[in-house]
């Protein structure tokens, strides 16, 4: 009997994470007062299932998770596979609970909803499974940075072996979009201290898969860059 209590857990427990590697987060918020069905894409990102915005994909503000379609970050100690494992573990954490969030109806350049859920994005900064985000024209709201350093201090999650002072958070390709007349494009680096996402202008044309670096006084934080129509579907090998 033993044995076989021992072996159905596993069988859960094989399960779940089988589920979790899909990204099968589902879970519920209040969205401008009205409670909604949710599935959690990454931790930083859901689909809401019902309600006014049904259908909606979503960006969070105020904080940024890792990316979850493939093992792309890397930096210090860290393998960009284990660093995938803590992407993919974020949707889990911001299903576990119910938050308030608001919305204005705005959405950012990919059109997703753009949604503030305060309570959230302290709570991924203290867990190191989230960091602070400040796009051009906004600040980190200092409870965020404070939850951060917390987590940074006491290495959690994505601080667990060690702090950069910068983290690549996006990689763009000249001229990805089609648009061949393009000359420049950006990569977005993150201050690991102020939270402050700025543009990092270049003229760089990338390829699949290839892998950027970029420093913050003499700490180095990379990525892989991969189209953002080949990062869920048609998955080039680097993602497998």
């Amino acid at each position: 009997m033993v044995r076989l209590l021992v072996s159905f857990a596993l069988v859960l427990s094989c399960s779940a994470l089988a589920k979790h590697k899909k990204h099968d987060a589902q879970g519920a918020i209040v969205l401008n007062g009205a409670r909604v069905a949710v599935h959690w894409t990454d931790g930083d990102s859901f689909k809401v299932k019902e309600g006014e915005f049904k259908g909606k994909g979503t960006r969070l503000v105020g904080y940024n998770s890792l990316e979850a379609y493939g093992p792309v970050h890397q930096w210090g100690e860290w393998t960009a596979q284990e660093l995938f494992e803590i992407a993919e573990a974020s949707a889990g954490i911001a299903a576990a609970k119910e938050w308030n969030c608001v919305t204005d109806g705005k959405e950012d350049g990919y059109h997703r909803l753009l949604v503030d859920c305060p309570d959230l994005a302290i709570d991924m900064a203290k867990t190191g499974y989230g960091m602070a985000y400040a796009v051009e024209g906004t600040t980190s709201r200092p409870a965020v940075l404070e939850a951060q350093r917390d987590a940074q201090q006491n290495k959690r999650g994505m601080w667990r072996k060690g702090v950069v002072k910068g983290v690549l958070s996006s990689l763009h390709s000249v001229g990805e979009d089609g648009n061949t007349r393009e000359k420049t494009a950006y990569n977005r680096l993150v201050d690991t201290r102020t939270g402050a996402a700025l543009k990092h202008a270049h003229s760089h044309t990338y390829a699949t898969c290839e892998k950027v670096c970029e420093e913050t006084e003499g700490e180095t934080s990379c990525m892989v860059y991969v189209p953002f129509a080949l990062r869920y579907r048609q998955q080039p090998d680097c993602l497998r």
